[in-house]
């Protein structure tokens, strides 16, 4: 039988992990489960409780029944370094050997206590000094410090796993998409997540990548807690009024698919729609102004963005997609990786958003690279 891995995906409001079959033209997802976490364990893509992030992970694989202890993590946080560089060309081998001693100096950690990692963009030759043609290799550079990483392989290690891998949650997304073409030609492309407490953007071309965030403190929680102080509710009435009421515009859901809802009248909806309004527009605003940078910095190589794919929890309010493509002026879409993989077994969760599977099957794709 094919050797599996696990994908797993830590976030501030649960864990998900899926199990992949790596296939000649696309995987098959065998397995996935998903488990909430306690408010604080997560915040922000930093470990903050990792005993209780620890019990989660046990939770998850007997819950999923996994067939491997071995798995992928992907992290998104604000303390991990991306940044566009050029570097004396080397071949592959003896550059990244050389890395940590042509990079140690745009730190800001000792590299000894830095986890690194690059993505190759190009080759070009450049002037040097001297006007004198020079060949180097401009990369994606990608800098982590080591106990933003060791806090989450430290609770995956307890919970009895082996990590073969840890990523950036932004380049999983973008391995977990095949790029878009338009009239034959690669378009460029702004995949964005919306976790609840931190928002990652990658903007890419044909699958390369160009220009990368992580936004900390801003994501679906923003809109909650909007409703939750407006009203003085507790968390979960806030969080199923949100979804219920969405954004101006938008159908209501029906309440019977809801547990519940916040006690509310005609009038209330409306006001707590607006609340929601409000709320989403300034995270709609970050998402805008971290495009707007990409947009002011890119070479004159680089395309504007032409099509934007939303991914992660916070991104399915009702309405934020197409009031996105408002601000933006370009097509706003759902992630969906489904199409490309195929499903199997326990994989089959009534409900589940096929997104979900998102960022499990990029962290997997990158451990077999």
């Amino acid at each position: 039988m094919a050797r599996t891995l696990v994908g797993l995906d830590i976030g501030s409001t649960g864990v998900r992990a899926a199990e992949f079959v790596p296939g000649r033209r696309r995987a098959t997802v065998r397995r996935f489960a998903s488990v909430p976490l306690a408010p604080g364990v997560v915040h922000a893509g930093t470990v903050v409780d990792g005993q209780a992030l620890t019990q989660a992970i046990r939770q998850l694989w007997s819950q999923g029944r996994f067939g491997t202890k071995e798995v992928a993590i992907g992290v998104a946080n604000s303390g991990v370094l991306v940044r566009q560089m050029d570097l004396d060309w080397m071949p592959p081998a003896d550059f990244r050997k050389a890395l940590r001693y042509q990079v140690q100096d745009v730190l800001p950690f000792s590299v000894d206590e830095a986890n690194l990692d690059y993505h190759l963009l190009d080759e070009p030759e450049v002037p040097d000094e001297n006007g004198e043609p020079r060949r180097v290799a401009r990369i994606l550079l990608v800098a982590a410090a080591r106990e933003v990483v060791d806090s989450f392989v430290a609770a995956a290690r307890d919970a009895g796993l082996r990590t073969r891998t840890v990523d950036l949650l932004p380049f999983a997304l973008l391995r977990a998409r095949t790029p878009a073409l338009v009239d034959g030609a690669h378009v460029t492309e702004a995949i964005v997540d919306v976790g609840s407490d931190v928002v990652s953007v990658v903007v890419h071309h044909g699958g390369v990548p160009r220009y990368v965030r992580m936004i900390p403190g801003v994501g679906g929680d923003l809109v909650t807690q909007a409703v939750q102080q407006r009203y003085d509710w507790t968390w979960e009435e806030a969080e199923r009024t949100k979804v219920y009421v969405g954004l101006p515009g938008h159908a209501h859901l029906d309440p019977s698919q809801l547990e519940s809802v916040a006690p509310r009248s005609d009038g209330l909806d409306h006001a707590a729609q607006q609340v929601v309004a409000v709320a989403a527009s300034q995270l709609a605003g970050e998402i805008e102004t971290t495009l707007d940078f990409y947009r002011a910095s890119a070479g004159e190589l680089d395309s504007p963005v032409g099509q934007v794919l939303l991914a992660g929890s916070g991104s399915l309010l009702g309405g934020f997609a197409e009031h996105l493509a408002e601000r933006l002026d370009v097509p706003v879409e759902r992630l969906d990786v489904a199409g490309t993989l195929r499903m199997r077994g326990r994989a089959h969760v009534a409900g589940l958003d096929p997104a979900a599977l998102a960022v499990p099957a990029g962290l997997c794709a990158g451990a077999a690279r």
